[in-house]
């Protein structure tokens, strides 16, 4: 369980690292803005505004805090870490082609399409899974009562 926290934490925390140096209008990997918006959202007529991608962010980022446990294991963290997982294994499950359509945006490209398959919703899965697997409570270490 600890290393699945680990995971999800280490992952979430990076994506939410990621989005706020996009957020500050850097496109890094990318070599231009126009680039970026491809990548990320599938075209690039329809870029994300800086405050749409520091919300990511932040999202991603408290989500990597609370799947690290941070929060202890509350009902309330225990059921923020399910419901960070079930949205990630959603991600994955849907792609990014339907997110894109339900967000309103244009049809995404075939560049977009091709990162979603191979990179983008495997990481979801990953990171969604992790995050269920540590979203139990830990043990007292106690043997159960007979």
């Amino acid at each position: 369980m600890l290393t699945s926290r680990a995971v999800a934490a280490v992952g979430l925390v990076s994506v939410g690292v990621l989005h706020a140096v996009w957020a500050s209008g850097a496109s890094w990997p990318a070599k231009s803005r126009t680039e970026l918006a491809d990548a990320t959202v599938g075209s690039a007529s329809a870029p994300p505004a800086p405050v749409a991608t520091a919300l990511v962010a932040a999202t991603a980022t408290a989500a990597g805090i609370v799947a690290g446990g941070a929060l202890g294991d509350r009902p309330i963290a225990v059921l923020a870490r399910r419901a960070a997982g079930l949205a990630l294994l959603t991600r994955a499950a849907i792609g990014g082609v339907v997110v894109c359509r339900a967000l309103g945006l244009p049809d995404p490209s075939e560049r977009f399409r091709t990162l979603d398959a191979r990179f983008y919703r495997p990481v979801c899965l990953m990171l969604g899974a992790a995050a269920l697997v540590g979203a139990r409570r830990r043990s007292s270490g106690r043997a159960p009562a007979s």
